[in-house]
């Protein structure tokens, strides 16, 4: 039991290494020693735990969503959403999106290049289509308490993750303060309302 727990935590500590890593440089840029020296490891260590590079990026996307969702079961946890009025769940589900994820530029900048990585690497793209799919579900289960359309329900959690990947996507193209993104959040947010 206590070597699985090493193993594990060796297994994050090279996860967080390539998040450490894409920090600085490209996916492309940042070479397998480069992951083991943020590490703290020997590159052949760190070949005991992943196989190749792209096996690191393929995990890392797991690391990147499951610590999201666990942040969001504490965030929205730390709330009564069972008996919150629509209003008060989709202001929570904005403030918790719009301020961890959605306006995390360095996160946002990380996921423009996993993105481009996906176009030519299928198993990159199936692991996205797993990551989104979990976050569709997970954020359509939610809504549907509050509205009894199950099928509307997912629609509407799918033109959401979409709007805030796209507002990620903008928030690393365009320079501060040129969209008012802020803005278009709120506004986005005031019509979940309504439609909802």
């Amino acid at each position: 039991m206590a070597r699985r727990k090493v193993q594990e935590k060796r297994r994050l500590q090279i996860l967080k290494a390539l998040d450490a890593c894409l920090q600085r440089k490209s996916f492309e840029k940042t070479s397998i020693k480069d992951i083991a020296r943020e590490a703290g490891v020997n590159h052949g260590v760190l070949h005991y735990y992943f196989k190749s590079k792209e096996e690191i990026l393929l995990n890392y996307i797991d690391y990147v969503i499951e610590d999201y969702r666990a942040q969001a079961r504490e965030w929205m946890g730390g709330r009564d959403l069972e008996h919150s009025t629509k209003r008060e769940f989709i202001d929570e589900v904005f403030a918790f999106v719009n301020n961890r994820i959605t306006l995390n530029k360095s996160l946002s900048r990380i996921f423009v290049e996993i993105w481009e990585i996906a176009l030519y690497n299928p198993a990159v793209r199936g692991k996205l289509r797993e990551a989104y799919t979990r976050w569709v579900e997970d954020l359509g289960e939610m809504i549907s308490r509050h509205i009894e359309d199950k099928a509307f329900a997912r629609n509407v959690s799918i033109a959401m993750v979409a709007f805030w990947e796209g507002m990620a996507l903008f928030s690393t193209v365009f320079p501060p303060g040129s969209l008012a993104v802020g803005d278009v959040l709120k506004g986005f947010q005031q019509r979940i309302v309504e439609i909802l």
